[in-house]
């Protein structure tokens, strides 16, 4: 027996459904794992002046995955808090080793050029070390 077009449509559909429901639930694990990465990537990342935030977003997320009660609330916060304190000593540092790499590499960089270029780059280098000392002056005073 030859198949009809009722079949052939009915095999389409099927798929089609298939298809759908498939893409319906990997949209919504899609989603969650979107959101659980999002609240990571906002614990992890952000400027050196948002470490309130990252406290507070860290308490949140800790507070809802753990149930803390409000004794370990305030023992967690302690940790938090500390934490928090070192992770922004440790960015300062990093900071400081980068912008003092890119010093190293225009100061190695000149023997290798020319007049001319030594010039650009001696130039440059001033305006990145003027650059470097307002961002430090400023930090500073935090």
């Amino acid at each position: 027996m030859k198949p009809t077009l009722r079949d052939y449509l009915t095999i389409l559909i099927a798929l089609l459904a298939i298809f759908l429901c498939g893409y319906g639930v990997g949209f919504l694990l899609g989603e969650k794992k979107g959101r659980d990465q999002a609240s990571f990537s906002a614990l992890t990342t952000g400027n050196e002046n948002d470490t309130g935030d990252w406290e507070a977003l860290t308490m949140e997320r800790l507070t809802r995955l753990l149930s803390l009660t409000e004794e370990q609330k305030s023992k967690v916060e302690k940790e938090v808090k500390t934490t928090s304190q070192k992770i922004q000593a440790s960015r300062d540092q990093a900071v400081e080793d980068y912008y003092r790499h890119l010093l190293d590499l225009h100061d190695h960089l000149l023997p290798h050029l020319k007049e001319d270029q030594q010039e650009k780059i001696k130039k440059d280098r001033k305006t990145l070390q003027r650059a470097i000392d307002s961002r430090f002056e400023s930090s500073s005073g935090r």
